[in-house]
């Protein structure tokens, strides 16, 4: 496994020049991959396209479907007994807590659902844009790498091990979240 630093950058040509910097400071061009990452969900990691066999957050929001499906049928059913032992002098009400019932049940199952996909929008993922990566050797300071980056203007800062192999990042998943050198690059509000 090898130390790999990398940057995003919003144009090629921005990351052009970070490759020409790099370079500049005595990298070898060997040491340095540059490519494009899709946006998240257009990787075609799967055999029919997107990266995913179900969409993130799908398995919480159907929880939270359920949860709130069984809580708003509850509510609801109290409602109809209430409504049922007060219907004995008038049926209509009683229609009504069943009425009040189901209500409550889609009620409940939609504010559930709406509720997984809101927290699945908390996952971190990796941004679109042209990835500078470079592999940092022994010999070599990560520190350098990350300034001369920065100072080209990537955004994204990372560092992870890796395999490099033939001038790439072999290893590259595009489906895994960035480990962040730091959560206040620049382009990345604090966490």
């Amino acid at each position: 496994m090898s130390t790999i630093i990398a940057g995003r950058f919003e144009s090629s040509e921005r990351a052009d020049d970070a490759v020409e910097t790099l370079v500049s400071q005595s990298i070898a061009r060997d040491d340095i991959s540059v490519f494009y990452v899709t946006p998240a969900g257009q990787h075609d990691a799967t055999p029919i396209g997107g990266d995913e066999d179900e969409s993130p957050g799908t398995e919480h929001a159907q929880h939270g479907a359920g949860t709130g499906a069984l809580l708003g049928a509850g509510v609801g059913v109290a409602g109809a007994l209430i409504a049922a032992t007060a219907g004995l002098a008038a049926p209509m009400i009683a229609v009504a807590g069943l009425g009040a019932a189901a209500a409550g049940a889609y009620s409940g199952s939609l504010a559930g659902a709406m509720g997984g996909t809101m927290d699945a929008g908390h996952h971190a993922i990796r941004h679109a844009g042209m990835l500078v990566a470079v592999h940092v050797g022994e010999a070599r300071g990560e520190s350098d790498v990350i300034a001369a980056l920065r100072g080209a203007g990537a955004v994204d800062l990372e560092r992870c091990e890796g395999t490099w192999s033939d001038g790439d990042w072999s290893d590259f998943d595009p489906t895994r979240a960035p480990h962040l050198i730091d959560a206040t690059s620049p382009g990345r509000a604090p966490s």
